[in-house]
């Protein structure tokens, strides 16, 4: 993994200076510590920098931004290819000279082979940037899942992209404004969807997307997914042969990602997927220890620290296991530094055991670290999900055959309720109202009703007519175009592909990853495996009414099975009990210091609800994701 950067000259003229590359590439100096080099065409239309995280072929020759012998073609790349064996094999045999071990030089090969779909040959995680000398077009391709980041804007006549805001900042002039429909749906979403960022003017890659540039033609780039996780149901086999499929796949996922020339680790918190992990892990590593890694929380009252859990079941596999334990102390101590690090607010709380446990990875010594995410949107492990089933089956296609006045009639008698649950039913009445659809995400801090009562008067007339449903309407919209027949669960799937996962759970693993210098690696996101979880019916994903029942029963091949069917484990954070404590009081400091506060923010009802609130772990989720952007903010403004 590494730090990408270009700039292209559109209307301006002047030649790019090398100097300003690498002083932008400085800014992502965590993500390549091992090395920093820029590339400047010879007529100054392009520039390329990279930062260096050495894991495949650790020598000089593995150096970018990489040209081909001719010079004619340039890329520089961030991420893994894990076919990259076969690849070379495969192009070798059509004529090509590699003069490295690396996978970027086999990338710059299968331009030059395939043309401008080469990606679709690439089996990996990556965010790449190629720029063709000849033909003056700049390609940026992001991986299917998500895992590696690429942002985009247009400032002062050019074109600009890179691994990070940061270094997009770094360029003179570039503007700071927040974007408000970006905060009023990061107020839902934990993180702002896709392509907009909380900066005006500077955008995101979608996952599975390439943007095409010419500047010959204009500097309107073309942008379009190359794939959709679109459901492709396998009917009349049995689960037996799903079964034994599964095994196949993911023990091949796993062994592909133990390709680097670097130690490799599992992050560990006993739970069905890292356990898994871990035995797959080990099975081909035998008779080496494999590395896991977890961490713990101090006062943390009620809330389950299940490190004990991490503990145990690493010394009954006989892992080398390593642990740090975190306090809200740590928390508060860290926060201006995990934020700059986020690039923008990716509030989960998550994020901030992510970045503890990486910082210990690196201390011991591991450069890469495999991880869980993925295995819960593919195979409907989480109990959010099932209630979402229960209640569309239940209770909203029921309704929906009503007329939709009733619904709103009934969310309107709701109205004088204050009580959370309450506030969610109505939420969910108003939408059904308005022709909508149940789902938006698993993970939703602030629902329509809920933001308003949080927004300043200002901000709030100003989002009049906007409503944060419209971000995923055009994904219901081309699945009930291109699958008519597809399931809710399928559509759930669909979503959460798309949004919660690449741009929150897979950019919380990234930046917090990366701000240790540590690459992570997700083999439940493997290109097959993910294939292969569209093809089979709901009913295996839920094989005797149990999430996730196939990975489940895929760990049972190692561990006994009371460890495996227990209730769900992971990484977490005792949030409402730290709001009650030194967390509160700091978000308490901040909504009194920061001055952007009154013109977004409505404070008297977040000062109550600190005061009065926190009846629920929503909502203290809901403060985290305030208190998560005033920080990010106060240091954005800073820069």
């Amino acid at each position: 993994m590494c730090g990408i950067l270009g700039i292209i000259n559109l209307e301006n003229r002047r030649p790019i200076g090398a100097e300003l590359l690498a002083d932008m590439a400085k800014s992502m100096a965590h993500r390549g510590p091992d090395g920093e080099s820029v590339w400047v065409q010879e007529n100054r239309q392009c520039a390329l920098a990279h930062r260096r995280l050495a894991i495949l072929d650790l020598t000089e020759a593995g150096r970018q931004p990489m040209g081909t012998p001719d010079e004619k073609i340039w890329i520089t790349f961030n991420g893994e290819i894990y076919n990259y064996p076969s690849l070379r094999k495969q192009l070798e045999g059509r004529g090509y000279h590699f003069r490295s071990n690396s996978d970027t030089e086999a990338i710059l090969y299968l331009y030059q082979e395939y043309g401008e779909r080469f990606y679709e040959y690439l089996d990996g995680d990556f965010g790449i940037g190629l720029w063709d000398c000849n033909k003056q077009r700049l390609i940026l391709t992001r991986d299917r899942a998500g895992v590696k980041p690429v942002y985009y804007t247009y400032a002062d006549g050019r074109f600009i992209f890179s691994s990070e805001i940061k270094a997009i900042l770094k360029y003179p002039g570039i503007n700071k404004q927040i974007d408000s429909d970006s905060l009023y749906h990061y107020l839902t979403y934990l993180v702002v969807p896709p392509p907009k960022t909380l900066l005006k003017g500077i955008c995101k890659l979608e996952a599975a997307s390439r943007l095409t540039l010419l500047p010959s033609k204009g500097n309107q780039p073309k942008v379009e997914k190359y794939w959709l996780p679109l459901p492709q149901v396998e009917h009349n086999r049995s689960f037996e042969s799903f079964d034994e499929e599964l095994a196949s796949l993911f023990s091949s996922s796993v062994k592909k990602r133990l390709m680097a020339d670097v130690p490799v680790g599992v992050l560990f918190s006993g739970g069905v997927d890292s356990t898994l992990n871990l035995c797959s892990f080990g099975e081909l590593i035998a008779p080496e220890r494999v590395k896991t890694f977890t961490v713990g929380m101090n006062d943390s009252g009620n809330f389950h620290d299940d490190s004990a859990i991490a503990r145990e079941m690493a010394c009954r596999l006989g892992s080398n296991h390593h642990e740090v334990r975190i306090s809200q102390t740590d928390l508060i101590t860290a926060a201006g530094k995990l934020a700059h690090l986020q690039d923008e607010p990716v509030s989960d709380p998550v994020a901030v055991p992510l970045y503890f446990v990486t910082k210990l990875a690196k201390e011991q010594g591991v450069t890469v670290l495999q991880a869980g995410e993925g295995a819960d949107e593919l195979f409907c492990g989480y109990s959010n999900y099932r209630r979402f089933l229960n209640h569309h089956s239940r209770l909203w296609n029921p309704l929906s055959k009503l007329p939709r006045w009733v619904s709103g009639m009934a969310g309107d008698a709701l109205s004088l309720s204050n009580s959370p649950r309450f506030r969610k039913i109505r939420d969910v009445l108003e939408r059904r109202a308005r022709g909508q659809e149940l789902f938006m995400s698993s993970a939703v801090a602030y629902y329509e009703l809920e933001k308003q009562a949080i927004l300043s008067s200002d901000l709030r007339h100003s989002m009049r007519g906007v409503d944060s449903f419209d971000v995923v309407a055009p994904y219901y919209e081309i699945i009930d175009q291109l699958c008519p027949e597809s399931s809710f669960l399928q559509k759930m799937t669909f979503i959460e592909l798309q949004l919660r996962l690449p741009e929150l759970l897979l950019m919380r693993a990234d930046k917090m990853s990366m701000a240790n210098s540590v690459e992570i690696r997700v083999p439940f996101l493997d290109r097959d495996l993910m294939d292969f979880a569209m093809r089979v019916p709901d009913t295996y994903k839920l094989r005797d009414g149990i999430s996730k029942e196939p990975i489940k029963r895929l760990a049972t091949r190692y561990v006994p099975t009371q460890d495996i069917y227990r209730p769900k484990t992971g990484f977490g954070v005792p949030i409402q009990q730290w709001f009650k404590g030194e967390l509160g009081d700091a978000l308490r400091d901040m909504l009194s210091s920061d001055r952007v506060v009154d013109e977004l923010f409505d404070s008297n009802v977040i000062h109550h609800q600190l005061k009065h609130g926190l009846r629920t772990v929503n909502e203290a989720f809901q403060l985290w994701v305030i208190y998560n952007f005033l920080v990010w903010h106060q240091g954005i403004m800073r820069e």
